[in-house]
């Protein structure tokens, strides 16, 4: 084959991967903040019970105080250890969403007063499935965790304060308050939520502020390979344009070689 024709092909595109399963997206599960967070998933269930059963409050407050004291260290020891991953990016909102839920749960349906309205469960229980389901949903698109803000955090107080006054039997006039006052709360950061979507609806990205409160979901190896399948495409869209360029110097070669031959043929 004559040595113009096989400089005039066109590189070859690079291969692209194939698409990660969700669970190498992820990263590693089983880390030390891992199972921290699940550990804290775990101790929900007896704290519900000992709620529902209006059981010992030695008991009950020594396992709240378990399950924050692995609230405090899963994100500390992950930075510390550098085993942050996308599954404790999920995990962790996850444990504390389950833990409002159960506590809420126990708190409205039990036989012991005082018990939590009905409607207040309601609120909870439908606002966190959507928000988890929002979460997920920006997650997918986006490859970010979008993290609580400060009125999710208030908001995230508030409750917790609202069931340590139920728990301690508190003045029936002061739970009501604390109902009312986590109600608001809860409400306002769920609308900050709704505009987050609305937003990477309209736009298709977070707002800036948005995007300084997230987290990747995945790790830097992963957002190369993410950033070399783009690169791909890239080159399979335009290969036949990336053919010519490269053709236009072999030929300029391949004809200055002609030449050159030409003129020792004749010389000599």
């Amino acid at each position: 084959m004559p040595e113009s024709s096989a400089r005039s092909r066109p590189k070859a595109v690079p291969p692209v991967e194939a698409e990660e399963a969700p669970t190498d997206m992820l990263g590693r599960f089983w880390t030390i903040p891992n199972a921290l967070s699940l550990m804290r998933l775990a101790v929900v269930v007896p704290i519900a019970a000992l709620i529902w059963t209006d059981g010992s409050l030695e008991w009950l407050f020594g396992l709240i105080v378990f399950g924050a004291l692995t609230d405090f260290l899963d994100g500390r020891v992950a930075r510390w250890s550098h085993a942050i991953s996308g599954w404790g990016k999920i995990l962790d909102p996850l444990a504390d969403k389950f833990a409002a839920v159960m506590t809420i749960s126990a708190l409205t349906f039990r036989g012991a007063e005082p018990t939590l309205p009905l409607w207040f469960f309601g609120l909870v229980v439908g606002r966190d499935l959507l928000i988890l389901a929002g979460g997920s949903l920006i997650a997918r698109r986006t490859g970010q965790v979008v993290m609580s803000g400060a009125l999710g955090k208030a908001a995230v107080a508030s409750l917790a304060l609202t069931v340590l006054y139920a728990v301690l039997g508190a003045d029936p006039a002061v739970l009501d308050y604390c109902v009312w006052i986590s109600t608001g709360l809860l409400v306002g950061s769920f609308l900050v939520y709704v505009g987050r979507y609305v937003w990477l609806e309209q736009t298709g990205g977070l707002p800036k502020r948005a995007q300084r409160e997230s987290e990747p979901l995945r790790g830097k190896r992963a957002g190369v390979r993410e950033k070399g399948r783009a690169e791909a495409s890239h080159l399979s869209s335009n290969g036949t344009a990336d053919a010519e360029a490269s053709n236009a110097p072999t030929k300029h070669s391949a004809t200055t070689e002609v030449a050159t031959k030409n003129g020792v043929a004749r010389s000599s």
